[in-house]
């Protein structure tokens, strides 16, 4: 039997739950489920994957804390950056559906940009989008970054359009790096909220 992906390992979980924003990570990705599926737990790996302190684009200055991936497609991570083993910042990045958000804020790309000016919209190229993904991102360091971000309405009616499209190009490729711990973890924090 192969050996376990790091990513997918409890020990990697307990890791990522000593980090002071982990309470902020699940409830990001549980909102970000909870918007995308109306059954999040009957989609877990076959229709979205959560990885645990993957190993993507890592340097000694940066990690992810986590990756969720929904079918072929990133969707939501945090990223961590570090000095001297310190934490000094994160960086949150999040897909989602570019029409869907326009219709729902009424700004084109570039008045998205010019409303949240601590935010950087940018138009995904990723195939699986078709499209109509755009990529959002932003520091926990720019002060206001995070109000500005979560006054978008990143729910059902923009994240879900993308999800839809996302799962129906089948299962993603990421099954070896699910961390079901964390998942489950995710799932029950959704299920405490109801």
């Amino acid at each position: 039997m192969p050996d376990i992906h790091p990513a997918a390992t409890d020990a990697n979980f307990e890791l990522l739950q000593t980090d002071p924003f982990f309470d902020v990570v699940v409830d990001l990705i549980a909102g970000y489920l909870a918007s995308a599926f109306d059954d999040p737990a009957g989609a877990e790996v076959d229709g979205w994957t959560l990885s645990c302190l993957p190993t993507t684009n890592k340097t000694p200055e940066r990690q992810r804390l986590f990756t969720l991936n929904i079918g072929p497609m990133e969707v939501l991570y945090v990223e961590r950056y570090t000095e001297n083993g310190e934490t000094v910042d994160f960086r949150t990045v999040l897909y989602t559906s570019l029409s869907a958000l326009q219709r729902a804020t009424g700004y084109s790309l570039d008045g998205l940009t010019l409303a949240n000016p601590l935010l950087r919209f940018r138009k995904t190229e990723l195939a699986s989008a078709d499209g109509d993904g755009v990529l959002i991102d932003w520091f926990l360091s720019d002060e206001g970054a995070d109000e500005q971000f979560f006054e978008l309405p990143l729910d059902e009616a923009t994240i879900r359009p993308l999800a839809e499209r996302l799962v129906s190009k089948g299962r993603g490729p990421y099954a070896q790096y699910h961390n079901r711990a964390f998942a489950q973890h995710v799932l029950d924090a959704m299920n405490d909220d109801e």
